[in-house]
């Protein structure tokens, strides 16, 4: 794990603690422009896109009347 990972979480933004460091709750994302860390949360949010490769797109909603 990196010396001085970001402080924050790289989609809500939510603080990283001490704690989390040592803790295997945050995952990383890896691209070309860097890595990004992710809290618990918003990494099980988001573990279709995780999983897959691909963007979890809404569902198109039907227009009421």
């Amino acid at each position: 794990m990196d010396e001085n990972p970001p402080s924050r979480c790289a989609v809500c933004h939510g603080p990283r603690t001490a704690r989390d460091v040592r803790g295997l709750a945050w995952s990383s994302h890896h691209t070309v422009a860097g890595i990004s860390w992710v809290c618990g949360p918003c990494t099980r949010a988001s573990l279709f896109e995780i999983e897959t490769g691909l963007p979890l797109a809404p569902a198109p909603l039907q227009k009421s009347a």
